[in-house]
């Protein structure tokens, strides 16, 4: 004896629901809630370079690669630079220095405990400071 068509219907109906259920509703709400966690423009593979400036709570502001971590108690910044009073013979009143050239000739990565961060914003690929870090690299600043 064969099923009659309406149980067979019946049945890829139901299975249907639960392939859809499984393979796309639930993965759909999943990516809906954690979504608004990441950044996803922020990815090297997506677009151009991004670069961030993170400024302290104590005026300072830093300049490079921001990686972050949900839930870290700190921040790292990759190829960071920063500006210094310029030395008088220049004719400018700062520069931007890249960190690494200090005495104690510090590693790539500079880590900054959220609770210090006054603000972090995404510097422009066509800003002054954008354009300062890529002349730098050219010039055989970065390392």
């Amino acid at each position: 004896m064969s099923a009659s068509p309406a149980a067979r219907w019946n049945r890829l109906a139901r299975l249907d629901r639960g392939w859809l259920l499984r393979w796309v509703a639930l993965p759909a709400l999943v990516g809906g809630i954690v979504s608004p966690f990441f950044d996803l423009t922020a990815l090297p593979i997506v677009g151009p370079e991004r670069l961030s400036a993170v400024f302290l709570t104590d005026g300072s502001a830093y300049y490079g690669h921001l990686q972050q971590t949900l839930g870290a108690s700190s921040v790292t910044l990759h190829e960071a630079y920063y500006f210094q009073q310029a030395p008088n013979n220049t004719g400018l009143q700062v520069a931007l220095v890249r960190r690494g050239t200090e005495l104690h000739d510090p590693a790539d990565g500079m880590r900054i405990r959220v609770e210090k961060i006054l603000a972090i914003e995404r510097v422009g690929a066509h800003s002054t400071v954008a354009q300062a870090i890529a002349a730098d690299r050219m010039l055989g600043g970065a390392r």
